[in-house]
């Protein structure tokens, strides 16, 4: 299984078009929320994306996040974006 991983902070502008631009791709697109501020989250999930939330801030943190919920999908090729 396929799993792309978005880290995300308020990017409710942008994220949708990107998780369909995946999907045709991978088999599950994760979109780590990092404590954005908008609708990233609620745009994500509309589009299909699995949302996880990672309250601590930082890039890395939102990295190991996605990666942990992609493992627990069974993913056998992680996609950082």
């Amino acid at each position: 299984m396929i799993v792309a991983v978005i880290p995300a902070l308020d990017e409710a502008g942008s994220i949708g078009a990107v998780v369909d631009d995946l999907k045709p791709h991978v088999d599950r697109v994760v979109v780590v929320d990092n404590g954005s501020r908008d609708d990233t989250a609620a745009v994500a999930a509309a589009r299909g994306a699995l949302v996880a939330l990672e309250p601590r801030r930082g890039y890395g943190a939102a990295c190991l996040h996605g990666i942990a919920r992609a493992v627990e999908l069974d993913a056998t090729l992680i996609v950082m974006l």
